[in-house]
């Protein structure tokens, strides 16, 4: 059975979320996520979200993005993961910018509660930027918390760029990962800076196939059937294709034929 493929909302972050929907339809995407902007979504927007989908040709693989901060919780995550339910969402995304290890953990507990009340599972992503920055930094949240809504999202560019490889994917848990996002890039970064790992992660990923990571041994040391959501966040992209759709097809053009050959 072929992945199945989710159009990654920040890949088309700058579009109305129902645009997203209707863009990942016509590229022939399975699934689509969807970016949560608090400031700016309405029950208008819940709506036609809900009526683009509502022909059943794609559906919401996840909603992001939850980041947690120092200090109290904050009321917008629990908002967001309750648009992420009334949509249909599988999932919400959620990062970590607390240095306070033992505080990550009992906010990411709390989210793991609204998002199961919701209907979700609280996915934990690491990326070095953040505090929780390495396969085994979310493996320890996931497993003290160990809430049965939760899971791991496992970014390829991440799990290399914080010195992860396949070969510590496939000593995890597989049910950890019930999807992975996907993208390719240049083997090292000249300088492992802040500055740069963000610059790449927002400016500099390149279309699966079309770098120098391992992607088929990360990809082979996941499970073979979950959802892929290939996430693209190029500036090159964007220049090439200012409109959702066009970006949408090249996205899928080079992650359908990528996957099947897997």
């Amino acid at each position: 059975m072929p992945y199945p493929l989710s159009l990654a909302a920040g890949n088309v972050q700058e579009f109305d979320p129902a645009d997203m929907v209707s863009a990942a339809q016509t590229a022939g995407f399975d699934m689509t996520g969807l970016w949560i902007d608090m400031e700016k979504w309405t029950a208008a927007t819940t709506r036609e979200v809900k009526s683009r989908l509502a022909d059943g040709q794609v559906s919401v693989l996840d909603v992001e993005v939850v980041w947690i901060q120092p200090g109290e919780p904050d009321p917008a995550h629990q908002a967001a993961i309750e648009i992420g339910g009334d949509v249909g969402a599988q999932f919400v995304l959620i990062v970590s910018s607390d240095p306070d290890r033992s505080a990550t953990k009992k906010k990411f507990e709390l989210l793991c509660e609204h998002a199961a009340k919701a209907g979700l599972t609280a996915v934990l992503e690491f990326l070095p930027i953040t505090e929780i920055k390495s396969l085994d930094d979310a493996l320890d949240v996931i497993t003290d918390v160990a809430h049965p809504s939760s899971g791991i999202l496992v970014d390829t560019l991440h799990l290399i760029r914080s010195g992860g490889s396949a070969e510590a994917l496939s000593k995890a848990d597989p049910s950890l990962f019930p999807y992975c996002q996907i993208a390719d890039a240049v083997a090292t970064l000249p300088e492992m800076t802040h500055e740069a790992i963000l610059a790449e992660a927002v400016d500099g990923r390149f279309l699966p196939g079309e770098g120098a990571l391992p992607l088929r041994d990360m990809m082979a040391a996941l499970p073979r059937d979950i959802p892929v959501s290939p996430e693209i966040r190029s500036l090159a992209l964007r220049e090439q294709y200012p409109d959702i759709t066009d970006r949408a097809n090249a996205i899928f053009r080079a992650s359908r034929p990528f996957l099947d050959s897997l």
